[in-house]
């Protein structure tokens, strides 16, 4: 099992996520597991992308059967969503579920990109800054006709823009891409960690974020636990 815990810049905050889908257990028998969810005090659901479910299937039942929760991607690839794609499921996310739903983004791997994608994994940094400038200039302004340094879009118009567009996250882990996550985006996903690593990450982070002029950031962390007196 995995939980997601959120924290701000000077305290732990009284958020507690947990990462669906559940394995074994089939998307359309998730209605009570969210509803216990709800009765337990967790706040928020999360939802990764690599070769279980897709990200976002699973968000949108959750946006219908707990509409209680907080909704988050933690995280779906810069590379293997188009970036028009990936655009037009945050938008879509964030109108199903308004102000309750979060975007994040992140390289993935070269396993995952290249490997069962047959996605070029190049320049990761670089196109994950880009995806996320691309992303809010089309859910805050709709079209977008723009050269990045890693791809160019046309002419691109979002058709359906939420009335609450969606933070940005960047899920992150290396100094280069925790800076993208503080001074370009709206915070990071942290994974990988032990809890005494976090605070040498997060600064990097709010730093980050500080020297840019944004607000404090956003830091989400994926945390490993075992429901079990079984060590």
């Amino acid at each position: 099992m995995s939980t997601l815990t959120e924290c701000e810049a000077s305290r732990v905050t009284p958020r507690l996520g947990a990462v669906a889908p559940l394995r074994y257990i089939p998307l359309h028998a998730h209605r009570d597991w969210l509803r216990e969810l709800v009765d337990c005090g967790y706040t928020d659901l999360w939802t990764g992308e690599s070769a279980d479910a897709d990200a976002v299937t699973p968000l949108a039942l959750a946006a219908a059967w707990a509409p209680e929760l907080h909704l988050g991607t933690a995280v779906v690839s810069s590379f293997t969503r188009p970036p028009a794609v990936l655009a037009m499921t945050a938008a879509s996310m964030a109108d199903a579920a308004p102000g309750r739903f979060t975007l994040g983004v992140g390289a993935s791997s070269p396993t995952i990109v290249t490997g069962w994608n047959s996605v070029a994994y190049e320049r990761p940094v670089e196109r994950t800054r880009d995806v996320v400038h691309f992303v809010r200039t089309a859910l805050h302004e709709g079209r977008v006709s723009q050269r990045y340094d890693t791809f160019a879009v046309e002419g691109f118009h979002l058709g359906r823009r939420p009335s609450q567009p969606p933070q940005i996250l960047v899920g992150a882990l290396r100094p280069r891409m925790l800076a993208v996550a503080g001074a370009e985006a709206d915070g990071a996903v942290l994974t990988c960690l032990g809890a005494s690593d976090v605070p040498t990450v997060a600064a990097v982070v709010r730093d980050a974020a500080a020297s840019s002029g944004r607000p404090d950031p956003r830091l989400v962390a994926w945390i490993m636990v075992c429901p079990s007196d079984d060590a």
